[in-house]
């Protein structure tokens, strides 16, 4: 009798290792899961799991009662048994099936079977923190009381870089596919992002005299295919409208001999240093998918489209009248890359690996580098940074190319 006593205190002290080891690896999803296959219970877990101190308090509770009563029962049995010679040994004994029976096995079974264990053990874990509930607030006062002497209170928050964190280490299980993590990094980073980081710049942009009317700009219109076009007045800088391709070529012929200007849309106006996630909530607003952005001193800086935003997040995305353009970083061999001058630094972070501090108005190693030369850059230029060699291969308009970058050992 005495016997199976102590065999069922044995399997209690597993119950509550397991039972504690289970409740503490539950991740939110398998929270979530549990919720969706039995909502009562799963939010009844939810509850324990919010309420740490009532949790641990009840399973440690309960833990040092059976180990003590065990520990009673044991040596009540040895000095019936065998005298009091042999308690020492019976307690080594003890202490040895404690840690194998009670302890490590419950708790490795616990970190493989943690839904089932706290689906099974909720209820008994409720119904038993209501019959310790006077001795779990002594003893939660007591511990708090001394917690607040030694410890500053700070809540638990769920941080961007924790949750980081877990993407990229569930990447690395392969719980999370590569590129699905390379997403999620992308729609945080567009919240640091400033709009002129990834706008087209405006020596770039294509835009027509909005006093010059359809059939002038007809043959540019088609040869250069894109559906949303800028339009000036006075100076190319002196942005007035947007035309829109698809809405000039359905015009009648008899139309096509006024001015642009009568069949724009007025232009979303930005500035450069607003960052990428505000502009996407005002493209979901208005109904142009293009902005102007503007300078510090209210000129062209460039433009911006709905699609370099998603291509921020997705990758580049082409149409059937764009042509694929070469990687912005090519690995030639183990230490060495080609990069293209309009590289953003998160790309060199997450292709090569390096993390370059630069100023926050500086979006790519163009400017980086062309900051560290101090003059226009020009073909042939080396520049040893402490990440490595630099040799600009390619320049254009003063903006550079593409360069050879070696890694430092």
């Amino acid at each position: 009798m005495e016997l199976t006593a102590l065999i069922i205190l044995l399997a209690l002290s597993g119950f509550f290792s397991g039972t504690e080891t289970a409740f503490t690896s539950l991740s939110l999803a398998s929270v979530q899961n549990l919720i969706k296959r039995n909502k009562k219970r799963g939010l009844k877990i939810e509850r324990l799991i919010n309420n740490p101190q009532i949790l641990l308090t009840t399973i440690l509770i309960g833990n040092n009662i059976v180990n003590i009563g065990a520990t009673t029962l044991t040596t009540a049995i040895v000095i019936k048994t065998f005298g009091n010679f042999y308690i020492g040994f019976a307690s080594g004994l003890l202490i040895l099936f404690i840690l194998i029976f009670g302890e490590v096995t419950p708790k490795q079974i616990a970190f493989g079977k943690s839904e089932s264990i706290c689906y099974h053990t909720v209820n008994y874990i409720l119904v038993l923190s209501l019959i310790f509930k006077p001795l779990i607030f002594l003893i939660s006062g007591i511990s708090n009381l001394i917690t607040k002497i030694f410890v500053k209170s700070s809540g638990k928050k769920i941080t961007e870089e924790g949750l980081l964190n877990l993407v990229e280490a569930g990447s690395k299980m392969g719980i999370v596919e590569a590129y699905e993590s390379q997403m999620v990094k992308e729609v945080f980073r567009i919240n640091d992002t400033p709009i002129h980081g990834i706008m087209t710049h405006r020596k770039d942009v294509i835009r027509f005299d909005g006093n010059l009317t359809i059939n002038q700009i007809y043959t540019d219109l088609i040869r250069e295919g894109f559906s949303r076009i800028p339009i000036y007045e006075n100076s190319d800088e002196n942005i007035i409208g947007i035309i829109l391709y698809k809405e000039i070529m359905e015009l009648p012929n008899e139309l096509r001999d006024r001015p642009l200007k009568e069949f724009s849309h007025k232009p979303i106006f930005v500035p450069g240093s607003n960052k990428v996630n505000e502009l996407f909530i005002k493209f979901k607003v208005e109904k142009l998918n293009i902005a102007i952005v503007l300078d510090e001193y209210g000129g062209l800086d460039g433009i911006v489209t709905r699609e370099d935003i998603l291509e921020e997040i997705f990758g580049e995305m082409y149409d059937e009248n764009e042509t694929f353009e070469e990687a912005s970083i090519i690995k030639l061999n183990n230490k060495t890359w080609k990069v293209a001058g309009d590289t953003s630094f998160y790309d060199i972070e997450d292709i090569i690996g390096l993390s370059i501090p630069h100023d926050i108005g500086t979006q790519t190693i163009n400017g980086y580098l062309t900051e560290q030369i101090g003059n226009f850059p020009k073909a042939g230029t080396t520049i040893e940074t402490e990440e490595g060699h630099w040799s600009i291969e390619k320049v254009e308009s003063n903006c550079i190319e593409s360069l050879i970058f070696v890694k430092k050992d």
